[in-house]
């Protein structure tokens, strides 16, 4: 087997690959890591300090974070509960309003239902005249057809009778001058 750089042999320790003594095996494991982070290049002295330093203003930036979030998530929730409390009151209002109007248009249907109730009896009312207007109408012209009728009985008899005049006329006035004479 290969020596290990800076270690034994894990043949001379008497430990296998597959088994063997755990405590073995862990100080190999250390050894190996020892022997890598010697094997590192030293970092300078000012690195320990910046990471330190840059950790530092991370966390602070972390908790300043932390803070924002929970003075926006304060401020989001007074918000909400005045929102809530204005949409409180515009549904109250919405409420009233919606009330109001659905008394106004029952008001308007019932009113519309009497204008209607009304309006069929002025119809009929109407219409009911209008038979007896058509009847009146029937009766006149049945009185002017029989007025018309006579009148123009009566003319034809005032013809004749005026020619049976006129001839009793003319008689009366061939005597008159007779008696006058006489």
């Amino acid at each position: 087997m290969h020596a290990r750089p800076g270690g034994t042999e894990r043949a001379a320790t008497g430990a296998s690959r597959t088994g063997g003594d755990s405590k073995s095996r862990l100080l190999d494991t250390l050894r190996a890591r020892a022997d890598v982070a010697a094997a590192m290049i030293p970092a300078p002295a000012w690195v320990g300090p910046t990471v330190a330093i840059a950790l530092v203003v991370i966390a602070a930036s972390m908790l300043v974070m932390g803070g924002v979030a929970l003075a926006v998530g304060l401020g989001l929730r007074s918000k909400g509960r005045a929102l809530s409390a204005q949409l409180t009151a515009v549904t109250t209002d919405a409420r009233a309003v919606l009330t109001r109007l659905k008394l106004e248009v029952e008001g308007y249907v019932d009113l519309s239902g009497e204008a209607r109730v009304k309006l069929k009896g002025a119809m009929a009312s109407v219409e009911k005249r209008l038979e007896d207007l058509d009847t009146l109408a029937d009766v006149l012209q049945d009185e002017v057809e029989e007025t018309a009728l006579s009148a123009a009985s009566l003319l034809r008899t005032v013809r004749r009778s005026g020619s049976v005049l006129g001839a009793a006329r003319r008689a009366i006035r061939r005597r008159r001058p007779a008696e006058r004479e006489g």
